[in-house]
């Protein structure tokens, strides 16, 4: 039997998280397999030989899209060259849209077999989208389960295989020391700040909520707060926010998960930390990064949602507060901060909710799910694309 050659393109720090696991499943199932990718250090640690690391991805926005242009246009150029010589009997794209769209037409101009696991949320926002994605992609492995009825009602064949958090975390083994040194005493407050992986947004998400931990502090004096860093080249975007503050912060590297088991509070970017916080049922507010300009001009015509952070989509109602513009918390926002802090009954709902979000998602051997879906698309026929339409816009 020929070792079956895949395809695997990641962004950001979770998409290389989720990659380094569903590649892991998919050698599990078959050793023999070569895989290869864009991707960061945890896939490459995994056994997929990288082309590039792509782990600085996680924009969101078209003014940072536009300005990272030629850097996206350079690496798909090399990911298209290498897939013209290289071949592979299947690809698997992991979140990342600005990036994988133009990507999966390459891919389906070439006639592979594409996979998109864990794609792009459009039953939120610009859901005519989902006809783009028909035409470029095979088959959608959604990790969230009202994705399925919208991915099938739109003729997408797709499958719910679980959202790969939760095996991942359940399957962690948490540095126990490190969580009791995170409070100098017994019942005091522990509030987390997490503005999140995403350069561009880091500044403008961690001041708003420094200034909310100023807010807190001012009302708890014996409040501890923590910035919880994935990795080490992060700390050229928080300290210097943090240094400038003059608040007692501390911040950690590599210890993110301790943190999210341990805080009382987590004032969190949107994201997969939103999820990881509803698997510790640690309350959490969620901020987004949108500028009156952004959702004026774009958002409040693209959102087809009433919530859009996930635990909240998921319960299907506000359970935690989101703050999607760009601007500091007003009295009332600073009130439903201070409500899941003090007020025990808020904090059991919430964590009662939490509970709730995460049973949904939760379906062991997410990864091998996937990983079967991907396997599954070897040898899968792919007709030629029409003539008539350009292979950056099928």
């Amino acid at each position: 039997m020929t070792p079956p050659r895949i395809f695997v393109s990641a962004g950001d720090v979770s998409g290389d998280v989720h990659g380094a696991n569903l590649i892991r499943a998919i050698l599990a199932a078959r050793p023999d397999a070569q895989i290869a990718g864009l991707g960061g250090p945890r896939m490459a640690e995994a056994g997929a030989r990288l082309l590039a690391d792509t782990s600085w991805f996680g924009i969101i926005g078209v003014g940072p899209l536009l300005g990272s242009f030629w850097r996206y246009a350079h690496l798909l150029g090399r990911a298209d060259r290498f897939l013209a010589t290289w071949r592979p009997d299947v690809a698997v794209t992991i979140d990342c849209p600005g990036f994988h769209f133009l990507l999966g037409s390459r891919l389906r101009a070439r006639r592979i077999p594409t996979l998109w696991y864990i794609p792009p949320q459009l039953w939120a926002w610009a859901p005519w989208r989902v006809r783009k994605l028909a035409r470029r992609f095979t088959r959608v492995a959604c990790v969230l389960p009202h994705e399925e009825e919208f991915f099938r009602e739109a003729g997408v064949p797709v499958r719910f295989v679980g959202h790969p958090v939760i095996d991942h975390l359940r399957g962690l083994a948490l540095d126990e020391g490190f969580i009791a040194s995170l409070r100098a005493r017994p019942g005091e407050r522990l509030v987390a700040l997490m503005p999140g992986s995403r350069r561009q947004e880091v500044g403008p998400i961690l001041a708003r909520q420094l200034a909310a931990a100023r807010a807190i502090l001012a009302r708890h004096k014996d409040c501890r707060f923590v910035v919880p860093l994935a990795e080490p080249r992060h700390r050229a975007w928080d300290e210097p926010a943090v240094a400038a503050s003059g608040l007692p912060v501390r911040i950690v590297v590599g210890k993110t998960h301790e943190v999210e088991r341990a805080a009382d509070l987590a004032l969190v970017a949107s994201g997969t930390a939103t999820l990881e916080l509803a698997f510790y049922g640690t309350p959490m507010a969620v901020f987004y990064n949108v500028t009156w300009t952004q959702w004026h001009l774009v958002g409040r015509w693209l959102v087809r949602t009433p919530y859009l952070s996930l635990p909240n989509a998921l319960a299907g109602r506000r359970i935690v507060p989101e703050f999607i513009r760009q601007r500091p918390l007003g009295p009332a926002e600073m009130a439903e901060v201070m409500r899941l802090l003090e007020d025990e009954g808020a904090r059991r709902e919430v964590r009662d909710a939490l509970a709730a979000v995460r049973h949904r998602i939760e379906r062991s051997g997410s990864s091998r799910s996937a990983a079967r879906e991907v396997l599954g698309l070897i040898g899968m026929p792919i007709p030629s694309p029409p003539r008539w339409r350009p292979t950056f816009a099928m």
